[in-house]
């Protein structure tokens, strides 16, 4: 298919992006609550409610303070090269400064790069600024940092989990203290999502040499927050950068971010005025909605519940295991029993918060006979027994052991192995283990959740790392839909082409997949201009308080 050329003003408006139905920033203020009750259906027909807080009027925004925050577990890592964690999102974009940035509705926006332009279908300049940056250790930005950082995530020994979103990129080029042109091996219609993810944060050169690995745990940035200090398992301290780029911006003080594992706890605080901003659990959605103290804010999220499969380790290489454990499962039953019906029935890796959502592809019904059949087609009559591992915690465990008992029915017999985020992330890499319950908290755009997760070299598709892998037809084929879904500007082209790979990912499981996600937060009275961006990423730097 010949390359669609785009033309100059659309790249100025937005790139591959579309607007979103949900994500537009709102002032919050007055009490929480919304008449929509987030149902479920077995049909996978929306049922997200989109649940606002009571917008007030703009006012002008108040400095100091400093804006107590609670999630239920510490950053993966803050390198955003080798963090591997959806929620380290919520340090690294208030600690950092991107090149550009994805706004609430996907639409690329300005970060370090003033403007843009696509000057063919394999060259893009940005235009930046020669000074005025600082990081947080004192140094001076320049444009060469923007190609060191770039080059940093493209060398094989910093193993990072941006390269395979950037293996489209040929080389960076800074022809002079303005202008910075990415030039790429093929088309990547994804560019501007990925440069505004973590592949777009800029690093401090010096920092990065000076303090090696240890970087992710005091990462050096020119964001508008610095990290003070990280108490593992108990907090995280940032504290207004002086020197931002930005004058008079953030209108904070600092941030805490105390670790709570339980989200239960985390809502008593919040009701109790100790907490002003938390992501809710779904078990207390009903109570925050009628709470007149809290602020509740609910959105369609870019995130889905999963099994992450190996399918280059036995037996999980048997297409017929694979889709006897999806075809064994009964959904509705994980969405009732573990999310309180929060959300909808997944039919595959693409939310409706995203425009390539397929809504003709339905959630796999359960089908004990089908899977039956599969197990004993696979040479197991008997059935057979492997390793199930997991990161314990508030819902995994549970889950863990409902699909334990639902996969136990057609001989699909697991050891669930829990483990530190830390350790799961190391061993499942490492092929110690063929699959591991996790989620995907989803990217501004497709490719970046398809091709990360799915494509044979994706850095979350563990059978990347396996070295004997030989690749299965359906992975071949997949393989060449991925690369030609990134190469088309066309966004209803695009979208023919990710409901097919939608399609291809469920029926030959790549991936068993269980629901899709609200954002759920809820907030104090004195919180003010949360910006519910459509990725769920909380942007703690964007608030002020009042009062």
């Amino acid at each position: 298919m010949p390359a669609t050329r785009i033309s100059r003003r659309r790249a100025l408006q937005g790139f591959g992006g579309g607007a979103a139905a949900f994500g537009a920033s709102v002032l919050f203020g007055a009490c929480g609550g919304g008449d929509d009750d987030s149902g479920s259906s077995s049909e996978g027909t929306p049922a997200h409610a989109d649940t606002r807080a009571t917008a007030i009027p703009s006012a002008t925004a108040k400095t100091g303070g400093t804006l107590r925050v609670a999630l239920s577990g510490d950053p993966t890592g803050l390198d955003p090269s080798t963090s591997r964690g959806g929620n380290d999102h919520n340090w690294l974009y208030s600690i950092f400064d991107n090149l550009v940035n994805n706004d609430p509705t996907f639409q690329v926006s300005k970060g370090i790069a003033e403007k843009w332009e696509v000057v063919d279908d394999l060259t893009v300049t940005f235009t930046v600024p020669a000074s005025g940056i600082t990081y947080h250790d004192g140094t001076a930005y320049s444009a060469q940092d923007i190609k060191a950082t770039i080059d940093r995530h493209l060398d094989p020994a910093t193993k990072s989990f941006a390269a395979g979103s950037l293996g489209s990129v040929d080389k960076v080029i800074v022809s002079d203290s303005t202008h910075v042109t990415f030039k790429l091996k093929t088309i990547t219609a994804s560019l501007f999502a990925i440069l505004g993810d973590r592949a777009g944060m800029i690093l401090s050169p010096t920092a990065v040499q000076k303090l090696g690995e240890d970087f992710t745990n005091k990462p050096v940035g020119s964001g508008p927050m610095k990290l003070d200090n990280w108490a593992v398992g108990a907090s995280q301290k940032m504290s207004k950068f002086a020197q931002y780029r930005k004058q008079g911006y953030p209108y904070l003080d600092g941030i805490d971010v105390q670790i709570v594992p339980n989200s239960s706890v985390q809502f008593a605080n919040l009701r109790s005025g100790n907490t002003d901003l938390i992501q809710l659990g779904q078990k207390d959605v009903d109570a925050a909605k009628k709470d007149s103290s809290v602020q509740f804010v609910q959105w369609p999220s870019t995130g889905y519940t999963q099994v992450n499969l190996n399918i280059s380790q036995k037996p999980l290489n048997d297409i017929r295991i694979r889709q006897a454990m999806t075809y064994a499962l009964n959904r509705q039953a994980i969405l009732d029993g573990i999310y309180f019906g929060v959300g909808t029935l997944a039919n595959g890796p693409i939310t409706q918060a995203l425009w390539a959502y397929n809504s003709n592809l339905k959630p796999i019904q359960e089908d004990l006979k089908k899977a039956k059949e599969l197990v004993t087609a696979a040479g197991y009559p008997n059935g057979i027994t492997f390793d199930f591992l997991i990161t314990a915690g508030e819902e995994n465990t549970p889950l863990s052991e409902m699909l334990k008992a639902q996969w136990a029915r057609v001989g699909l017999n697991v050891n669930i192995v829990p483990v530190t985020a830390t350790q799961a992330t190391t061993d499942y890499r490492d092929q110690k283990y063929p699959f591991f319950l996790t989620g995907f908290s989803g990217r501004a755009d497709p490719d970046l959740t398809i091709f990360d997760n799915f494509h044979s070299t994706g850095a979350f598709n563990r059978a990347s790392f396996n070295k004997s892998y030989t690749k299965e037809e359906s992975q071949v084929t997949l393989d060449q839909k991925i690369e030609k879904a990134r190469q088309v500007y066309d966004q209803a082209q695009r979208k023919a082409l990710y409901d097919e790979i939608q399609k291809q990912i469920v029926e030959n499981a790549h991936g068993i997949f269980f629901t899709h996600q609200s954002n759920l937060v809820g907030l104090s009275k004195r919180v003010r201009n949360f910006t519910n961006y459509g990725d769920g990423k909380l942007r703690l730097h964007e608030a002020w308080l009042d009062g």
